[in-house]
């Protein structure tokens, strides 16, 4: 991470004290680093995370979002006074557009777009025709600069900023088989412009050269939650699918999919439902971070080695939570956590928040 010259000092010194390293032969030897409300984080429910192209680490919480700069944190919450604000200070979503704009969803106050340039947010409701909230669960940028937004229970919704325009799908009694679900989880495009959108009941895609019959299920057979979609950097033409039922590994292109088995533990009843997935390459070996419902998965795809970290009331230094909400790998290397306690972060062989 970026921060400037004059802070790298400080930030180190106070990131020195936030961290704990394990005792070499211990169970569980990853130096886990915590930020949470004692050290200015807003709320200690961090939903979503976001490092944005200058450097900057963004937290939505359930009270305001975050942006650190690796030394200070600075809270936007919504001011009623203010219609520069954000409209709201519970943050669900986080994406950052080609332009560097910063687009937000909230729990129940609509899309919000940041400009750096000025420190203000632009508001929209998604349907100024009903009164029902709307709640944003995911924001993503096309090829083609529109903007997807998913919503829970709302379906979800295309944004084309050059013309101003919004476009909706839903199931409604008129359509009920639109989507395979109106409870939107994640969005991603593959390399073939093909718009994926996963939900709490299977996987849709929505092809963009069949204006007249767009979306289309996958799988019948495929009729459980998946949580997350990220595309794989490590192997062409592959999205990693984080599942109710574990990882899942998609070839957009054969649509076929393999499992991913993950290390078992019994005692943690949702140790198999995978909510977030980080790539890291390190000293040529190819690691796959894995976030569950059951703590953090570490496999190494390069050896098939994996193992298993978990929240533990004896070790502060360790996971704050089992429930991982969000997770990446910033530009330098640090694997960060996003936990319904905080934060977490992974610093490893003399990295610093730089």
């Amino acid at each position: 991470m970026i921060v400037f010259k004059k802070k790298i000092y400080v930030s180190l010194l106070v990131l020195f004290n936030l961290f704990v390293f394990y005792k070499d032969g211990s169970p569980q030897n990853l130096p886990f680093g915590i930020l949470s409300v004692e050290e200015g984080l807003s709320n200690s429910f961090v939903n979503c995370l976001l490092q944005d192209r200058t450097g900057f680490i963004w937290f939505g919480t359930d009270d305001g979002l975050n942006r650190f700069d690796g030394y200070d944190i600075k809270v936007y919450r919504n001011n009623p006074v203010d219609k520069f604000s954000i409209s709201e200070s519970i943050v669900w979503a986080l994406h950052e557009d080609h332009s560097g704009y910063l687009w937000i969803g909230t729990k129940s106050g609509g899309l919000n777009k940041y400009d750096p340039q000025t420190d203000r947010f632009k508001h929209w409701n998604l349907d100024s025709n009903t009164t029902e909230e709307i709640n944003i669960t995911y924001i993503y940028e096309d090829s083609k600069e529109n903007i997807w937004i998913g919503t829970y229970r709302n379906g979800i919704y295309r944004y084309n900023p050059a013309q101003n325009k919004f476009e909706h799908w839903q199931n409604t009694l008129d359509h009920p088989q639109l989507l395979s679900s109106n409870f939107i989880t994640s969005i991603i495009e593959d390399n073939k412009s093909n718009i994926w959108i996963a939900t709490y009941n299977g996987l849709n895609k929505f092809n963009p050269d069949q204006p007249e019959k767009p979306l289309t299920r996958f799988s019948n057979d495929f009729n459980y939650p998946i949580w997350y979609l990220a595309k794989s950097s490590f192997f062409e033409n592959t999205i990693w699918m984080g599942t109710l039922k574990g990882l899942r590994k998609f070839d957009s292109i054969t649509e076929s999919i393999s499992v991913i088995t993950l290390p078992e533990n019994f005692n943690l009843q949702f140790s198999s439902s995978v909510s977030s997935i980080v790539e890291e390459e390190s000293a040529g070996e190819k690691i796959l971070w894995v976030g569950t419902y059951g703590g953090l998965v570490r496999i190494n795809l390069t050896t098939g080695y994996k193992e298993r970290f978990i929240q533990s009331k004896k070790n502060e230094s360790e996971l704050l939570s089992n429930q991982i909400q969000d997770m990446i790998l910033d530009k330098s290397g640090v694997v960060w956590i996003a936990t319904e306690n905080g934060l977490n972060f992974i610093l490893r062989n003399g990295q610093s928040l730089i």
